[in-house]
């Protein structure tokens, strides 16, 4: 990355696994400096988790297993959207835990993203998925990155980050 004027940076990133075990920070200025998406340009989409957010002075801790966690271990490949809906993908394919897909402002820092919310009642989701939203944007062309809040109507609270890269 390189800074470009106070608080704002470019990014240089080629594939999400450069990210996989950033700190939250960094992962937090590089969102700020992204743009929003528009839905038909992901479609299918292949996902990494890149970070999950600890108490303080755990994170090494926590990087061993986010790391760990973007092997094929996880079951969770990424995220399929068409139009105003979408599902999270799972190895061979299958779709699970739809979610609601709009453009809105983000819980971070009121800026235009693309967020994916799991909260309506149609989609059957029990909590704690219904307590949950992640939201996206574009860092460079094909890869998008954003976090995921968990929601209970208090103060929103980012517990992880995540990616994807899509090619539509």
């Amino acid at each position: 990355m390189q800074a470009v004027e106070p608080g704002r940076v470019v990014s240089k990133v080629r594939s999400l696994d450069e990210l996989v075990g950033a700190h939250p920070e960094s992962l937090r200025r590089i969102y700020a400096a992204g743009s929003a998406l528009d839905p038909s340009s992901i479609g299918e989409g292949r996902g990494r988790v890149l970070a999950l957010v600890a108490a303080p002075g755990a994170f090494l801790a926590v990087r061993s297993l986010v790391r760990l966690l973007a092997t094929d271990l996880l079951p969770w490949e990424g995220k399929a959207i068409e139009s105003e809906i979408g599902w999270n993908l799972l190895k061979g394919g299958r779709r699970v835990a739809p979610f609601r897909v709009e453009r809105a402002e983000s819980s971070l820092d009121g800026g235009p993203t693309l967020v994916f919310r799991y909260d309506d009642p149609a989609q059957g989701h029990a909590w704690p998925v219904r307590a949950l939203r992640d939201e996206l944007r574009s860092i460079t062309p094909g890869l998008g990155i954003g976090p995921v809040i968990f929601d209970q109507g208090g103060a929103p609270r980012v517990i992880a980050w995540w990616g994807l890269s899509f090619s539509r």
